[in-house]
């Protein structure tokens, strides 16, 4: 059983990053890139119920990556990671109507920088400028939530 101020906690960052997405996506449509180990994936599903409450109507798909294609570690030692993709809709007429962000969630302490999923897709000639994951999120026990880091263009937009 959790400690409650740690699932006090873990709410709070949750409705941290939830409000500085909405509050970044007003006038756009979204897609958001979550890289996590598979015992963290409860996380995903609760950022898209928090963006839904914040009136975003999106849905979110998630897939296990090719790691030698996503740049994810396999075979290191390190916990599987699954890639979720959270989307709104309408979608966009064009990619400049789109805020797109990434985020990582890691368990324990952080491992090595990993290159970030991009949005696009192999080949379309749009690559994403920065490869630097917009949230990067720590796990440690027990079940405590941490945000290590969050991109400037979000964090301007909700007190953290």
């Amino acid at each position: 059983m959790h400690d409650l101020s740690a699932v006090a906690r873990e709410r709070e960052v949750l409705s941290a990053v939830a409000d500085a997405i909405a509050a970044a996506t007003v006038g756009r449509s979204l897609r958001v890139a979550v890289t996590c180990p598979d015992s963290h994936l409860t996380f995903v599903g609760q950022l898209t119920r928090a963006l839904h409450a914040r009136g975003l109507t999106c849905r979110c798909v998630v897939s296990k990556p090719n790691p030698s294609v996503a740049g994810l570690p396999s075979e290191s030692g390190e916990p599987e990671s699954t890639l979720a993709v959270i989307t709104s809709e309408p979608f966009a007429q064009t990619d400049a109507d789109v805020q797109r962000v990434n985020i990582d969630v890691t368990a324990g302490a952080s491992p090595a920088p990993r290159r970030v999923v991009g949005h696009g897709q192999a080949g379309d000639g749009t690559p994403d400028a920065d490869t630097q994951p917009d949230v990067v999120l720590e796990y440690h026990e027990p079940a405590r939530l941490i945000l290590r880091h969050m991109a400037p263009h979000l964090s301007r937009a909700v007190a953290v």
